[in-house]
């Protein structure tokens, strides 16, 4: 129900898996939710069973729990699921884990009342380490996780869908303008301290006196850092070349990406990045995005030379200034080729064949 990528990433598996229902290997999806929350969700998933606690208690036959966690997971309806699933039913448990518990700690939580989430410091990797099996979504945070003990993990990596791809979509609507004199920069994403975007308004800042005062930058998202970036402006003296789009729609996404100079996500810490992903199937420039983001280990798998970049306001500002000058668009191409390996058409078999093998069904058989 919340926004964001985690749950944007749960509604698209699961309306991918019930395309795909007669491949799996089991007989019913049925959605565990908060009783406030069924009415809305019936009416965007028909034909889906949609049950509370209460109904769970009464499930009499076999099933096996699959669900996804962001770093913070104690306390919620989700850690009950779990615990009846586990302790009292005995179930197989898979879950997806999105970010990091110690990295999100580290970023998020500065003042006396967020000690509360050390409890999940301490529990989640014996949560994690219980679980049948973990879905992660980079080998970076496979590594991490496995540095807590887990070692029944999968890396399966995020998806986007064939929108992306689609030449022009409805950009011509949008109500933005982009003066082509200027020279252009897009972000999107949260705005948080993990993305590493007030890294790229110091860059900025050095760009820009470096005689670029044409140099725009439009930061598409909301998150809580967003007032702290706006200071920042003020203070860098760079406010009129920082625009703050807010939360934009996928159309007006694809019309920046496809009309700026150049897309760039300096992330301090990312597990994969579906913005990247994004930006990398359908911008019109050339996309930068820092070595630590989960992606960049595909990448590098996939022995491609991209735009990636070890993270630092001098690398931005060479990037900047480099970009500036020599507005190549040799890079696209290569770049859309990467990122037609990562659409739900073919990352949903990665899940069906997980469940196969949790449940100790043939794959091949299944499909």
């Amino acid at each position: 129900m919340d926004e964001g990528s985690p749950s944007n990433v749960a509604r698209k598996l699961l309306a991918e898996l019930i395309k795909h229902t007669e491949g799996l290997p089991f007989n019913e999806i049925i959605l565990y939710s908060k009783p406030k929350n069924i009415k809305h969700i019936k009416e965007n998933f028909q034909n889906l069973r949609v049950i509370s606690y209460k109904e769970l208690s009464k499930e009499s036959g076999d099933y096996i729990v699959h669900f996804p966690t962001l770093p913070t997971v104690l306390p919620n309806s989700k850690f009950l699921l779990f615990l009846y699933s586990r302790l009292i039913k005995r179930k197989k448990i898979i879950i997806q884990y999105h970010g990091d518990v110690r990295a999100e700690l580290k970023s998020s939580y500065k003042n006396i009342v967020s000690l509360i989430h050390i409890l999940t410091y301490i529990l989640l990797p014996y949560l994690l380490k219980s679980a049948d099996k973990v879905i992660i979504h980079s080998y970076y945070m496979n590594d991490i996780i496995q540095n807590y003990g887990v070692l029944r993990s999968t890396v399966i990596p995020n998806a986007i869908d064939n929108y992306w791809f689609l030449p022009e979509g409805n950009n011509k609507y949008t109500s933005y303008e982009i003066k082509e004199k200027n020279f252009n920069i897009f972000y999107h994403g949260r705005l948080s301290w993990e993305k590493g975007i007030d890294l790229l308004l110091k860059a900025a800042e050095n760009h820009i006196k470096n005689n670029n005062p044409d140099t725009m930058i439009y930061l598409a998202g909301e998150g809580p850092q967003k007032k702290q970036l706006k200071n920042l402006c003020s203070k860098l003296n760079i406010s009129e070349n920082i625009v703050f789009l807010g939360t934009l729609n996928r159309e007006d996404i694809k019309f920046f990406l496809k009309n700026v100079d150049l897309a760039i996500y300096p992330s301090r810490f990312d597990s994969f990045s579906l913005a990247v992903l994004e930006a990398l199937s359908c911008a019109n420039c050339p996309v930068y995005f820092s070595k630590n983001i989960g992606l960049y280990d595909f990448v590098i798998r996939d022995n491609l030379k991209l735009n990636y970049f070890e993270l630092g306001i001098s690398n931005i500002t060479n990037i900047l200034d480099n970009v500036s000058l020599d507005r190549n668009k040799e890079t696209v191409v290569p770049q859309g080729e990467f990122a037609k390996k990562y659409t739900w058409n073919s990352v949903i078999f990665k899940y069906i064949k997980l469940y196969c093998d949790v449940l100790g069904e043939d794959f091949e058989k299944s499909c």
